[in-house]
């Protein structure tokens, strides 16, 4: 279990590493287009395994994606990475609060939801 929350972890690192090197002009076009197409792969119905099989289609999304971002963090050019863990490493520092505003917002979101279905329903 360890391994696996590591594993996790240096995930969304590199993920928060690579989305701050995007935005750096000295980042390779080809790193950006290989990102983009990472991403269509995630939420693209289309993969090489569909989603529809139980477990092994949501497992070759679970190995690809983290793989390819893993690679292209590898693919950046030094300064550009410097950069980018500098950036990251301050963006982390406010990641807790970040994820409580979010979570606050949606839920606010799905109680407006629910009160209109029920008043829409109901009233």
């Amino acid at each position: 279990m360890r391994r696996l929350l590591s594993f996790l972890k240096v995930f969304r690192y590199d993920l928060i590493v690579l989305l701050m090197a995007i935005r750096h002009r000295d980042t390779p076009g080809r790193i950006k287009g290989i990102l983009a197409a990472a991403i269509l792969y995630l939420v693209s119905p289309v993969d090489i395994i569909p989603d529809a099989v139980p477990l092994a289609g949501v497992v070759d999304d679970a190995i690809i994606v983290p793989a390819v971002i893993y690679g292209l963090t590898n693919m950046l050019p030094s300064h550009v990475r410097r950069y980018a863990e500098t950036r990251a490493d301050q963006a982390t520092r406010y990641m807790p609060v970040v994820l409580i505003a979010a979570s606050l917002f949606v839920l606010v979101w799905l109680g407006l939801i629910v009160y209109g279905l029920w008043r829409l329903l109901f009233a």
